[in-house]
């Protein structure tokens, strides 16, 4: 590898990182990172990325020790441990998906329950290990 290419290799390896979640923060929507592979440093709290925060919401808060992708911004050390965001987590050959395949779109709880759609089929799962309530102005089941 040129020098230059070492040097571009590096910079990324700062700037794009895995880590696990050492702590989070669920009123802020932060959690703390730890680099296993850079001596175990912990990162400032950072944002997690979500796909919504005007209107339309999403709550998302990953669990300690899951490992997470982020996205540094280098400081004035090269570290980049301050600032930065959390992209999110991603499946690996420990931690695999509890249902795979085109048109599944499935979220599990952790507790056993789960909502999952096939599109394939339009199918649509809810799975719940507590109560379901269902709240509306009018609730219409199968007019």
């Amino acid at each position: 590898m040129a020098t230059d290419d070492r040097q571009l290799f590096s910079l990324l390896r700062r700037i794009i990182r895995i880590g696990n979640v050492s702590s989070v923060n669920p009123e802020a929507m932060t959690c703390r990172v730890i680099f296993r592979d850079m001596d175990n440093t912990v990162s400032d709290e950072l944002p997690l990325l979500n796909t919504g925060s005007l209107y339309c919401k999403e709550y998302w808060l990953p669990t300690v020790n899951e490992q997470v992708v982020c996205l540094m911004i280098p400081n004035s050390g090269g570290t980049g441990n301050s600032e930065g965001v959390v992209l999110g987590s991603f499946f690996n050959e420990v931690d695999t998906p509890v249902k795979t395949g085109t048109g599944i779109r499935r979220i599990d709880f952790g507790d056993g329950s789960y909502i999952e759609h096939d599109s394939n089929t339009g199918n649509l799962t809810i799975q719940a290990t507590g109560v379901i309530t269902i709240k509306g102005a009018v609730v219409r089941i199968n007019e």
